[in-house]
């Protein structure tokens, strides 16, 4: 557990917990690190989840399959982002199913030993469901945007945002960002490649610069 503190004090549910603190507070909760390899399902989706991870390393992608099959980049979580605590608190099955992305470990803890425990952790769990549905609301104005030149320009423009730069790196390769914006791979390449042509941006690989 000593070598994942740094992360889990970057973790938004632990903000305000002192580090010498920690370790015991997450011994009490019956909190566990399980390690996981490339494509393992973390959770699955239809199943009840009691318990909520936290990435520690490598990273974890949440995808939503629709009844043809098709799947739906929601999210990449790196290290120190809690997923599926939204469901464990609501006790409903999970409508998404959550992967390593490479060699990933995941800390869980069962949500009744947090939520009853009160104070700055629930104060910290309400900031967490806040931060999922700011980022759930972004992603439905990126994909209500009518073309797909326009879903990627939302997209990247908010990326810029975040990273306060035209230049910047995305946490997505060129499948993952086509799986998040539901669209084919080979139709965003062309619509990326169009706007390189125009000047409108600039990129090599998952790095852009909006001119």
């Amino acid at each position: 557990m000593e070598q994942y503190l740094e992360i889990l004090q970057k973790c938004p549910l632990f903000a305000g917990v002192p580090e010498a603190e920690l370790p015991g507070l997450l011994a009490a909760a019956g909190a566990q690190i399980r390690r996981y390899g490339t494509g393992s399902v973390l959770l699955q989706a239809g199943e009840t989840a009691e318990r909520f991870g936290i990435v520690l390393a490598g990273a974890a992608q949440l995808w939503k399959e629709d009844y043809q099959g098709n799947r739906a980049l929601l999210a990449r979580l790196e290290p120190g982002e809690p997923f599926a605590e939204v469901f464990a608190c609501l006790g409903t099955p999970l409508t998404v199913t959550a992967e390593a992305a490479g060699e990933t470990a995941v800390l869980w803890l069962p949500y009744a030993s947090i939520a009853f425990r009160g104070g700055q952790l629930c104060e910290n769990l309400l900031r967490s469901f806040a931060a999922k549905n700011l980022f759930l609301t972004g992603r439905i104005e990126h994909l209500s945007k009518r073309t797909l030149r326009q879903k990627a320009l939302s997209y990247l423009s908010e990326q810029s945002l975040r990273a306060g730069s035209r230049s910047f790196r995305i946490p997505l390769n060129r499948q993952e960002l086509a799986d998040y914006l539901a669209a084919d791979r080979s139709a965003l390449s062309a619509v990326l490649s169009s706007l390189r042509e125009e000047g409108v941006l600039t990129f090599h690989k998952n790095r852009f610069t909006l001119l």
